[in-house]
């Protein structure tokens, strides 16, 4: 049972990511947003995004009501690093996401949780992570600005005291 839920949580992401390969190309923040700070420590060394592109959509799959964001940050060496997180307690209703508690998508039980996974592009070659820690401490979406904290680490990266604050973001339906 357990391994039927992780396969259904596994299609609804990958009904997700197929949704937003549909949407507009290269969203913009609305022009009076300001971005805030996008910062980690990758390998020991300070990382600091300069350009961003952060997004959510919002879907349904089936007969889940879902939200997808994506947090994308390109630091200056040209990495990318984007956090990936599906907010399946509020649904579709509104512009922003919940601040309820997010799980690794490898922890999967019920395929009701908020689930994350995180992402990096470096050289051309893409890395995928399904274990750390992602804590949103708040999304104002009047605004349509997102805060957090993060970490993970395998064998080749270790990201740690990861956050983003004040990242704009672009609301796709």
């Amino acid at each position: 049972m357990k391994n039927l839920r992780k396969m259904l949580g596994m299609s609804a992401l990958s009904v997700m990511i197929g949704l937003s390969a549909c949407k507009k190309d290269d969203p913009k923040p609305e022009a009076s947003c300001e971005n805030g700070t996008f910062k980690a420590t990758v390998n020991g060394t300070a990382a600091t995004g300069s350009s961003f592109s952060n997004t959510l959509v919002k879907a349904t799959s089936g007969a889940t009501a879902v939200k997808r964001m994506d947090i994308r940050a390109t630091d200056a060496e040209g990495r990318q690093l984007i956090i990936t997180f599906n907010d399946q307690t509020s649904g579709t209703n509104g512009d922003g996401v919940s601040t309820d508690p997010y799980i690794p998508f490898d922890d999967v039980t019920t395929g009701t949780e908020n689930t994350f996974f995180f992402t990096i592009i470096e050289g051309g070659i893409s890395y995928s992570f399904i274990e750390g820690n992602l804590d949103i401490t708040s999304c104002d979406a009047s605004s349509k600005k997102i805060s957090g904290t993060f970490s993970f680490s395998d064998d080749d990266f270790q990201v740690t005291n990861g956050s983003f604050t004040n990242m704009c973001y672009t609301v796709l339906q």
